[in-house]
């Protein structure tokens, strides 16, 4: 038990303490109705963009996964919303 509440607390930690994110929009332009506003669509990255921007985290969001990912500290990355095989 103490083992997993020392790496929740690790976890937290690290989370709190990144600064620099990367979000990889590798799901080839997939949209979904956006939760807020149902006539119009967002990208599947548009959650993750705004849960880190409401923690006052700025990500990087690029289609093209940068060739040094080392400079940040955490990196996101949507695939799609289903096999397409």
């Amino acid at each position: 038990m103490k083992n997993i509440i020392f790496l929740i607390l690790m976890l937290s930690l690290a989370f709190l303490s990144a600064q620099n994110v990367f979000v990889w929009d590798n799901d080839l332009d997939y949209t979904v109705i956006d939760p807020e506003d149902p006539w119009t669509y967002v990208g599947l990255e548009y959650g993750i963009v705004n849960a880190l921007e409401a923690n006052n985290i700025t990500p990087t969001v690029g289609t093209a996964l940068p060739d040094n990912i080392s400079e940040y500290d955490m990196l996101f990355a949507t695939v799609g919303i289903w096999c397409s095989g």
